[in-house]
């Protein structure tokens, strides 16, 4: 039998290995669609890609806040799963008032005059708020779970009620 440390080690590693995996590969695919649309420069196909990159950041707070609320519909607690659901439904709503807005925002510019750092979606309190309010809720509902069994509590169970 393979020793735990070893196993273990190698399965961070391949989560590790799997989450910047799949950060590589979103900017290659965005910079591969970047480049892909610069041959056939246009303005529809710049509107396009300045609307994906822009869009992304709220696509995707929005996209884990409606995985959040969907696993909340199954804890126990149930002042927990109202605060909570209260909490993402807020940042979800938040995630499309800002994509709204941004969208807005570019619509009222000039072509080519557009900054990275007027637009809402990219600012500091977006980026960190969105993460904030995950890691309290994740927080509030990690501590109010009922603390599973590990594995030598669940055999002695095992054993002494044979």
């Amino acid at each position: 039998m393979e020793d735990r440390f070893t196993k273990y080690s190698k399965l961070y590693f391949l989560i590790a290995g799997a989450f910047l995996l799949v950060q590589l590969v979103i900017a290659l695919i965005i910079g591969f669609f970047y480049g892909f649309l610069k041959i056939f420069a246009s303005r529809p196909l710049d509107v396009f890609y300045e609307l994906l990159v822009m869009g992304l950041p709220p696509a995707l707070f929005a996209g884990v806040y409606y995985l959040f609320i969907r696993r909340t519909k199954k804890h126990p607690y149930k002042p927990v799963k109202i605060i909570s659901q209260f909490l993402m439904i807020v940042g979800f709503c938040s995630c499309m008032a800002v994509l709204v807005a941004d969208i807005l925002y570019y619509v009222s510019l000039k072509f080519g005059s557009n900054d990275i750092s007027n637009f809402k979606s990219f600012s500091l309190a977006f980026m960190a708020g969105n993460i904030a309010l995950m890691f309290v809720v994740a927080l509030l509902q990690a501590f109010t779970t009922p603390k599973e069994e590990d594995w030598v509590a669940r055999r002695k169970r095992k054993e002494g009620g044979l």
